[in-house]
């Protein structure tokens, strides 16, 4: 065949390939609208029904998808293919395990234009550091509907004038101190090195060229200094993480903050001595990092039912569904505001005999003490909560294929099996042939 008619074929079948998918109708005449879902999520199926039982025209149906470490196997793969091919779902959650190589190659929409149009019509605001953090090339091309906290927290009057760190600055600040004190409850080395590289993984990734720096000299120091630490745990039967922080013998503490009650619990960690939200060790950047919670929700480039799909979506923006999160934070400002204000006072209930006793709203328990109970949230822990979020810019998603690379590799330099040159030109190899394949 002539080399002229080849490329003209390959040409059409590409263009026939990538566009929009053809549309399905039910017995009554509704058009189908595909979400592809990773794994159950009763979220998702409470709001499709919603959806359904309100829609005259369109009913949306759930197509599963399984997340797996081999390619033929991996549902991520097989809907990018369907969407390349011209056909695959409207909508899209990607579940709890989202990371950015699942929008890499931007097979989903940009619903950075929906957002602004809904803002301006409605008049609300959105936290826009939570939704920038998310951003990949310019765009929104998947979207959390609420989000949680990670840092690092210890006591102020350890970790004198910092407000962020970097692993060098970590690593003075420990030295400093006594050496009976430990970095946190449950310290080994791989637990350390686990816990930081949860935290600041992202860090080290540029999704939108491809690029690594697994193997320079920051990332090196947090592999040396995790293998500072004992193999196994150095705790007797008798240790109590509530004493350890009460006496001041560990210097942070690993933190998930997903409630208005979250700053007022740390207090009670650290026995109401000040508290600083240090975060994890990021150079020049804060280091308390954002975390997507479910669903995660895009839409694909070929759906014929766009405005449709975002009718969904919005589904989960509306302030009655925003204002009943319980484990995550609300993406309003508006609606988490409300939630510190209502519970700024103590409230009240009657018990058996009569008496008038506070209302617990929240407690903070130890493994084999009584819970601590909190009543209310004061207005230094409101404005501790909403300064932490608002000052967050860094987003954290774990790519468990590329993380258990990592554990892989350190351990075996902790073991002594490989130096930390041979450990860390691994882990950078390895990174960039994984990032570079997902990015072209």
């Amino acid at each position: 065949m002539h080399k002229g008619i080849i490329i003209v074929l390959t040409l059409i079948l590409l263009l026939t390939g990538c566009g929009e998918s053809k549309k399905q109708v039910t017995e009554d005449g509704k058009e189908i609208l595909v979400l592809a879902s990773f794994g159950e999520n009763q979220k998702i199926n409470e709001q499709v029904e919603a959806f359904n039982q309100k829609n005259k025209n369109y009913k949306i149906e759930i197509k599963r998808y399984e997340r797996s470490e081999q390619p033929e196997d991996d549902g991520i793969a097989q809907l990018q293919r369907e969407i390349m091919s011209g056909e695959g779902p409207d909508i899209i959650d990607f579940g709890w395990g989202y990371t950015v190589s699942d929008i890499a190659g931007k097979y989903t929409e940009d619903l950075l234009p929906y957002i602004k149009n809904m803002e301006e019509q409605e008049d609300i605001t959105l936290f826009p550091n939570i939704l920038e953090s998310f951003y990949y090339r310019n765009g929104l091309y998947a979207m959390p509907i609420s989000f949680t906290l990670e840092t690092f927290a210890g006591r102020k009057d350890k970790i004198e004038n910092l407000n962020h760190w970097s692993i060098q600055e970590l690593i003075a600040c420990y030295e400093e101190i006594q050496d009976d004190m430990m970095l946190y409850p449950g310290e080994t080395k791989k637990d350390v090195f686990a816990t930081i590289l949860t935290g600041c993984m992202e860090y080290y990734i540029d999704w939108e060229t491809g690029e690594c720096s697994f193997n320079g000299e920051e990332f090196k120091k947090i592999m040396e200094f995790s293998n500072t630490f004992p193999d196994t745990l150095q705790i007797t039967e008798d240790f109590s993480v509530e004493q350890a922080f009460i006496n001041g013998d560990a210097l942070l503490i690993p933190l998930r903050l997903n409630d208005i009650y979250s700053t007022a619990r740390t207090e009670l960690i650290f026995n109401e001595n000040e508290v600083i939200y240090i975060g994890f060790p990021v150079e020049g950047e804060c280091g308390t990092v954002i975390k997507p919670s479910e669903p995660m929700l895009a839409i694909s480039i070929n759906s014929q039912h766009k405005e449709m799909s975002w009718e969904f979506i919005k589904q989960f923006l509306e302030k009655s569904y925003q204002s009943e999160l319980e484990d995550s934070f609300s993406i309003y400002r508006s609606v988490l505001e409300e939630k510190l204000m209502k519970n700024r006072e103590p409230e009240y209930t009657i018990d058996a005999e009569g008496n008038q006793i506070k209302a617990v709203k929240a407690e903070l328990m130890f493994e084999g003490t009584e819970p601590m109970e909190i009543y209310c949230v004061t207005k230094k822990q409101a404005d501790e909560l909403l300064h932490l979020i608002e000052s967050a810019t860094i987003c954290t998603t774990t790519d468990h294929q590329l993380y258990n690379v990592f554990l892989e590799e350190a351990d075996s330099y902790f073991r002594g099996d490989k130096t930390l040159e041979e450990a860390v030109a691994v882990m950078q190899s390895r990174a960039s042939i994984y990032v570079g394949e997902k990015v072209n």
